[in-house]
């Protein structure tokens, strides 16, 4: 995991989280579903992230956040066993359904 502290963090926007990092991924995977090398591959394609971070270590950051992910309380990914594969599941909402109470 040092070399998440090498994601460039004098660029980074403080609300750009590995876990945002990876939520963004798994956003953007073609018709929002895919597998976890798939969401690695996307990661990959961030301006935060270091371009020569070995494979391993990519593969271990976004198996954790994914494991995070789908566990939250409304959770963003589901993961289809059967299949092997990671389900984007807010692909349909607008932003007016992340708030809350007025805040988002």
């Amino acid at each position: 995991m040092i070399y998440l502290l090498e994601i460039h963090e004098v660029d980074r926007p403080p609300q750009f989280l590995l876990l945002s990092l990876v939520r963004d991924a798994a956003a953007r995977m073609l018709g929002g579903t895919g597998t976890r090398a798939d969401i690695c591959d996307l990661n990959r394609d961030s301006q935060y992230v270091i371009e020569n971070i070995p494979e391993k270590t990519v593969n271990q950051i976004v198996s954790g956040a994914l494991d995070r992910l789908h566990t939250e309380f409304d959770p963003c990914v589901e993961y289809i066993e059967q299949w092997g594969l990671w389900v984007y599941l807010h692909g349909d909402r607008e932003e007016e359904d992340f708030t809350e109470n007025g805040t988002s």
